[in-house]
């Protein structure tokens, strides 16, 4: 549940932390994860993508580079 104000936890804490309990945890196999742009940063794509998952998301243009 995405609280910030109990929490303090950005979203981007929080699609890690499902990713992880995804991988981890529950063990859901999966090969891709499809995301949003707002969730297009470097600390989520490396996270996939250390796990050996593809992403897919576009990018902003103030991200491209």
């Amino acid at each position: 549940m995405y609280d910030p104000d109990t929490d303090k936890k950005t979203k981007i804490d929080h699609v890690e932390e499902m990713i992880l309990n995804g991988i981890n945890n529950k063990k859901i196999p999966f090969k891709t994860v499809l995301m949003d742009s707002w969730y297009a940063t470097q600390r989520l794509m490396a996270l996939i993508d250390n796990d050996r998952k593809i992403y897919y998301c576009p990018l902003k243009s103030n991200r491209a580079r």
